[in-house]
């Protein structure tokens, strides 16, 4: 992914299928626990997700859900190079 889209990083990929794994709402706590990031650079990059609509921010606590888009990355229905033409 990160390869192919000019402001993706090597772990954007793992953080998106984990946001994508379960239905519902993830902390970026919850996704450390499953991932080998920081809570931090979680937090960094799933805004980085909601600014290219691949994850919504919960609007009170601060916790993501993956999106319509997002999932048809991940299913490959949408080719990553599609991401480059997303606005940030």
């Amino acid at each position: 992914m990160y390869r192919e889209v000019s402001w993706a990083v090597p772990a954007d990929p793992y953080i998106l299928e984990e946001l994508g794994e379960y239905a519902g709402w993830h902390t970026a706590k919850n996704l450390e626990i499953n991932t080998d990031f920081s809570r931090q650079w979680i937090s960094q990059r799933c805004q980085v997700f909601v600014d290219h609509e691949l994850a919504e921010r919960h609007e009170e606590e601060p916790a993501y859900s993956i999106t319509a888009f997002g999932e048809q990355i991940l299913s490959g229905e949408v080719e990553y190079e599609d991401l480059n033409e997303t606005e940030c």
